[in-house]
């Protein structure tokens, strides 16, 4: 079973694979294929960016939702 990952690695690892992507397209030559790579990374930051704006919504929610003693 694996653990829980959290909104903020979940963006981090988007972002690395959107650099991952990006770098590679450097070295390719086809233009097809660097295009579709370019449209990939950009997905991963928009995925990125949603799953930042999803946690920073949901943290004020958290805290509403705590138990006060």
């Amino acid at each position: 079973m694996s653990e829980p990952v959290s909104h903020s690695s979940k963006a981090a690892d988007y972002r690395r694979q959107a650099r991952e992507i990006r770098n590679l397209a450097v070295q390719i030559s086809l233009m097809d294929v660097r295009h579709e790579l370019l449209e990939t990374a950009r997905r991963l930051e928009a995925f990125a960016a949603d799953d930042e704006h999803q946690e920073a919504a949901s943290e004020p929610l958290a805290r509403d939702k705590k138990p006060t003693t």
